[in-house]
């Protein structure tokens, strides 16, 4: 199976395991939503995410959500944007349980740099480096797998917010572009996955934000829920949103 499984930690209380009056893989579904949770505090993975990595329906899933929140385990919000369209939808863990904070995907985590380019060795010809620039081209227009873009991600990320960014920063921005490249319904355009189109998105996220990772999650979150194959600046007089200025408030303080 090709789905992708995160490689963090996730952590199931003894009130949860225990618990008869929930399933065996709700019990699992609450473990992930722990491992999700970062410094904001919530979850905003999407119930095709849930079914993907777990090879179930998003209908089972929705099922097992409901089992967790009616015995008390979750709590879920909607978010709405000024036209009344669901912005995101962002799990909590019970105030009665404890609140996990996993490890952080970027900590220790050794920057992977995709070089490009070649250096002219002495007695090479023309033909040579015409052979190898159609080569890149190739490369670049050649669809990338999960792994190969989740590479990328980290690799951009490092560079971007190497000495600026603290890692649960890094993180946050980290799952908003594994959301953003998540297959959606048939009703919606896909991103390219390739790395001219990955280096395109990148251009725009860092142009647009003008650097604040706050405005790049929430331009990809954006992106995701409207289907759009690309992000585009943030419409308001404010360069960030409501919900990545409140985060920011969390960061700072």
């Amino acid at each position: 199976m090709d789905a992708e499984r995160p490689g963090y930690y996730a952590i199931i209380p003894a009130d949860v395991r225990y618990d008869d009056r929930i399933p065996a893989n709700a019990k699992l579904l609450y473990g992930e939503i722990s491992a999700l949770i970062g410094a904001a505090g919530f979850c905003y993975a999407s119930n095709q995410y849930f079914a993907r990595i777990y090879g179930m329906s998003a209908d089972s899933i929705t099922r097992l959500f409901k089992k967790l929140e009616d015995n008390g385990y979750i709590k879920r919000e909607i978010e709405k944007d000024q036209t009344g369209q669901v912005v995101r939808r962002k799990i909590y863990l019970s105030a009665s349980v404890p609140q996990i904070q996993p490890p952080d995907f970027f900590t220790d985590t050794p920057l992977q740099k995709n070089r490009e380019g070649t250096c002219k060795k002495d007695g090479e010809t023309n033909t040579s480096n015409t052979n190898i620039e159609k080569e890149n081209i190739k490369e670049k227009a050649k669809a990338l797998t999960d792994d190969e873009l989740r590479t990328m991600f980290v690799s951009w990320i490092t560079e971007r917010g190497e000495g600026r960014w603290p890692n649960t920063v890094k993180n946050q921005v980290y799952f908003a572009l594994i959301g953003f490249y998540e297959p959606r319904s048939t009703k919606k355009q896909e991103p390219a996955r390739t790395k001219a189109a990955f280096t395109a998105l990148s251009n725009r996220l860092a142009r647009y934000s003008e650097g604040d990772p706050f405005v790049m999650i929430d331009m990809l979150e954006r992106a995701t829920t409207a289907g759009w194959k690309s992000v585009f600046p943030l419409a308001g007089d404010r360069p960030q949103s409501q919900a990545a200025a409140g985060r920011e408030e969390e960061w700072l303080n």
